[in-house]
């Protein structure tokens, strides 16, 4: 049930970055509110695959240079258009990683997050890759707002609209 419950918030924050995939244009992509903090494509690339990448480090536990290079590759070949296509992709990495982790090792196997945080896989899942999406979900939502997107509402940041 726990698994489930981590599963169904995760595809929630996918649906909800999804939303707000209408609302990006060109002009938004260079966008940044301040030096040194990611442009609004920055953000994009890192929302990209940063909940599977996490599945991957907690899971696999297999993060190299050669991983890090591929995906650095990967997100610098991100568009609008293929936004939504990689968030479906990156959703059903993460269903895969899940499919490999019991309810027991939710609550038992230990995690090292890149904090460097020790804690069990299913907080651990809590506090990177769901957390991050909906963080960064959030940010993409003010950036959007920030750059004149008056009719963005909050409905399309917290509310699941049925398509």
């Amino acid at each position: 049930m726990y698994k489930q419950h981590l599963l169904q918030n995760i595809e929630r924050e996918i649906i909800l970055l999804k939303q707000l995939t209408p609302f990006i244009e060109e002009k938004d992509l260079a966008f940044k509110p301040a030096e040194n903090v990611r442009s609004t494509y920055e953000l994009m690339q890192y929302l990209s695959n940063i909940g599977s990448y996490m599945f991957r480090w907690m899971v696999k536990n297999n993060i190299t240079d050669e991983v890090r290079a591929q995906v650095k590759e990967y997100r610098s070949t991100l568009t609008i258009a293929n936004f939504n296509e990689r968030l479906d992709k990156q959703l059903e990495e993460i269903k895969a990683y899940m499919a490999e982790i019991t309810e027991e090792d939710l609550l038992q196997k230990e995690v090292l997050l890149p904090t460097r945080e020790s804690m069990p896989l299913g907080a651990g899942i809590m506090n990177a890759p769901i957390k991050w999406l909906t963080a960064y979900r959030m940010e993409l939502f003010v950036y959007l707002k920030m750059n004149g997107h008056s009719t963005l509402s909050t409905k399309e940041a917290w509310t699941v609209v049925p398509a």
